[in-house]
């Protein structure tokens, strides 16, 4: 009789230690640095505004036309899908970088990929960077060949398109990528300098 009680305690020890485990697990996974929480909040309600007005039923189809014409209401305003989809991605992304995981992960880096990424950012300045210039000509030239009308409503088919792109819809996109292209390129920055105090920190002392 003892030993089974004694079984028992030890089953049940046996069964708590994974649950227990499985309860701790389960609440590392779960951000709490607020640069987290606003990272993933931010980027989902921006993928859900995008996959909400991306679909349009009617013909012809424009890529990003529904993201334009429609309208967003808010309380005190009223934002077009696109714009505010750019708004909570950039954040997203900005508030990511920003946060703990991330800056642990970037002062850790080897030294090669880290000056890679560097390369890389200032890259993706120098091209988003044509395409603003390029969007602003575009837009201008459409708009004095189809007609000095709505804005919203021009188009680019070159070259050769399958389907007509907006290109409101083309130049927040690329704008958002200019905008993300520079704080990489600046928080990159921050961290060699944070990192070359963690590397100047043992020498010093």
């Amino acid at each position: 009789m003892q030993k089974s009680s004694r079984q028992k305690t030890k089953d049940s020890t046996t069964v708590a230690v994974p649950s227990m485990a499985g309860a701790v697990a389960a609440r590392s996974m779960i951000p709490r640095n607020i640069n987290n929480i606003l990272s993933i909040t931010l980027g989902i309600l921006a993928i859900t505004v995008l996959v909400a007005y991306s679909v349009k039923a009617s013909a012809p189809y424009v890529v990003g036309e529904n993201l334009v014409l429609s309208e967003v209401y808010l309380p005190g305003f009223i934002i077009k899908p696109i714009t505010l989809f750019t708004y909570l991605f950039f954040c997203s992304y900005a508030f990511g970088l920003n946060s703990p995981i991330s800056r642990t992960r970037f002062l850790r880096m080897n030294e090669s990929l880290f000056e890679a990424l560097y390369v890389l950012a200032w890259f993706f300045v120098m091209m988003s960077g044509f395409e603003v210039v390029y969007q602003i000509v575009l837009w201008s030239a459409a708009l004095s060949v189809q007609g000095l009308q709505n804005p919203d409503i021009i188009v680019n088919w070159w070259p050769a398109n399958p389907y007509a792109i907006n290109v409101v819809f083309a130049a927040k996109l690329v704008v958002l990528i200019f905008a993300m292209s520079c704080f990489s390129v600046d928080y990159l920055r921050r961290i060699r300098s944070a990192r070359e105090k963690l590397e100047s920190a043992p020498a010093d002392s």
